[in-house]
């Protein structure tokens, strides 16, 4: 009996998936640090409740916990600041 393989162009591609590393809170904003699995990509998100905003710093995998406790000073030192939204700006 002959059967055929499927080629690697015949098969789904697997997703990566998304792994919450670490939540805190610190005075109701929300700081979480994500990592996409299977890369060197990690990244910081951080919920502005009081703005309504979340703002996403990307970090190096060798400062991703620095990136995690001072969000603001390692985005100010690594010039990963976003630029402010209408949002952040009328507020």
């Amino acid at each position: 009996m002959y059967c055929e393989l499927p080629t690697a162009e015949a098969t789904t591609p697997t997703r990566k998936r998304i792994r919450e590393l670490a939540e805190r809170t610190s005075n109701g904003t929300m700081m979480r640090l994500f990592w996409l699995e299977g890369t060197r990509e990690l990244w910081v998100e951080i919920r502005e409740p009081e703005f309504d905003v979340t703002i996403v710093i990307p970090a190096e995998p060798e400062d991703a916990l620095e990136a995690f406790h001072h969000p603001y000073a390692y985005a100010a030192a690594h010039n990963a600041l976003p630029q402010a939204t209408e949002t952040l700006a009328s507020s």
